[in-house]
């Protein structure tokens, strides 16, 4: 009895350490007011302790609400490595010297993700955007961008900052909060302690 207690007690030792060595990072940002054109921009700061390289991100705008969407540029940035990419800039304006992109509003909470397949663009058509789960994309033609392109392989740890700008004047709006999700690469003790709990398991099935 004390052999099977003492072979099941490694094994799920394996698998709490395995666990805790891939279990990456979510936590939320502060929220406020996206000022107008030409009067400041929103920032706010996540600080990661986590650490790992990063397989997965998750960036997502709660209750974010503004008029003339067209209007706002978001961009998440990885302070420490200097990286950065558009969530969306300026839904669909095509000229880069002239016009105002889309009039259509946001009122909901916006997540990005490289799987999701929702195209903000093509939302547009639609007053208030519908909230949900959508690609990041670039400026003037919406095509589809990649976050992992841009932060694949990184160590998550550091500051991660969220921009939103508005580059028109006569709307504003704000945001509740945002909340940022990376998950690493597994680490090789992770795998390898996996490995120990599985063998530990079929020793003790055979005993």
């Amino acid at each position: 009895m004390s052999k099977g207690m003492m072979t099941m007690g490694v094994a799920t030792i394996g698998l709490t350490l395995a666990s805790a060595a891939n279990a990456g990072f979510s936590g939320n940002g502060a929220g406020g007011s996206i000022p107008d054109s030409g009067t400041g921009v929103f920032t706010s700061d996540i600080v990661v302790g986590a650490s790992g390289s990063l397989a997965d991100i998750t960036v997502s705008l709660n209750d974010l609400t503004h008029t003339w969407a067209g209007d706002l540029v978001a961009t998440i940035e990885h302070v420490d490595t200097g990286s950065s990419i558009t969530l969306f800039d300026r839904i669909g304006k095509t000229n880069a010297t002239s016009g105002f992109g889309s009039s259509s509003d946001f009122d909901g909470d916006y997540s990005f993700n490289d799987a999701f397949t929702g195209d903000l663009w093509a939302a547009a058509a639609s007053n208030p955007i519908p909230g949900g789960e959508y690609r990041t994309t670039g400026g003037l033609s919406g095509a589809a961008t990649s976050l992992l392109a841009i932060f694949g392989g990184e160590d998550i740890s550091g500051t991660w900052r969220l921009t939103i700008e508005d580059f028109a004047g006569g709307d504003t709006g704000a945001l509740e909060s945002w909340t940022l999700t990376l998950v690493p690469v597994p680490a090789p003790a992770a795998v390898a302690l996996l490995g120990l709990g599985g063998l530990c398991g079929r020793r003790r099935r055979r005993a």
